[in-house]
Order: C-alpha cells, then sequence, then structure tokens
C-alpha cells in the first residue's frame, strides 16, 4: 500500500484556514469603533458599541437607564435598558433587523419618557451603526 503525499502548497493552504482564531467577541485591534444611532419623534438615542462581548453600553437617556440586555450580531439589534432607581421599570426596548439594502436595522422602538408615571411611545425605529464616537 503506498502512501500518498500531500503537496505542501496544499498544507500551508490548510495551515492557513486552520489557524486558531481568537473568538473572544473583542474587536481586533485597529478595528474602528462603532457608534449605533436610533432616531425616535423629534429625539434619538446614540450610543458606543461597546469593546466586549457581553459588555453592556452606556445609555444617556432623559432619565438615568442602565441597559441590561445588549446584543449587536448576526443580523440583530436588541437592546433592553431599565431604569436605574426602579430595575424593575423598563425604559427602553429595541428589538430590529439588519435591512441589508437600506444599511440599517428596522424595527420596533419602545421608551418610557415619564417621570412618575408611565409615558410611552412605541413606534418603527430604523437605526444606524457607524464608525465614531458617540456624542453625547
Amino acid at each position: 500500500m503506498s502512501a500518498t503525499r500531500i503537496p505542501a502548497k496544499l498544507i500551508s493552504i490548510f495551515l492557513c484556514f486552520a489557524w486558531p482564531v481568537p473568538m473572544s467577541g473583542s474587536f481586533a485591534a485597529g478595528s474602528p469603533h462603532r457608534v449605533v444611532t436610533c432616531p425616535y419623534l423629534k429625539s434619538g438615542l446614540q450610543f458606543d458599541v461597546p469593546a466586549k462581548f457581553g459588555e453592556m453600553p452606556a445609555i444617556d437617556f432623559d432619565y438615568p437607564a442602565k441597559a441590561s440586555q445588549f446584543s449587536l450580531r448576526d443580523g440583530n439589534l436588541l437592546l433592553v435598558a431599565m431604569d436605574e432607581s426602579e430595575p424593575s421599570r423598563v425604559r427602553i426596548v429595541i428589538s430590529a433587523q439588519l435591512n441589508k439594502t437600506k444599511g440599517t436595522y428596522d424595527g420596533q422602538i419602545l421608551v418610557d419618557m415619564g417621570g412618575n408615571q408611565l409615558q410611552l411611545y412605541n413606534g418603527s425605529v430604523h437605526c444606524k451603526v457607524a464608525s465614531g464616537a458617540a456624542t453625547h
């Protein structure tokens, strides 16, 4: 039985594709910082995408809010932010999917803009993700 030799060129090509790549979710060095902008009503929401997978973005909203869930991957955008002083009160929910034609994340937004009473806005949203830094 004769052994089949694999050419050295094929081995080097295979190693290039098979080389382990870290999948930590963090951006590669030198990759641009990303900012999500979601306009609604006359205002909008803008926040920086966290540098590491699993981290939550800082939210600048009319009332102090803290992100409890965030995901921007596989063509989906999800953000849930709760009131900082009343953690059971939902302040922001964005659920959107990538529209490859427009390059926007299109979906729904729900925001509670009320102080002591609920003042809900629920409507469509078209978020953009761009390189740069958020201007809070």
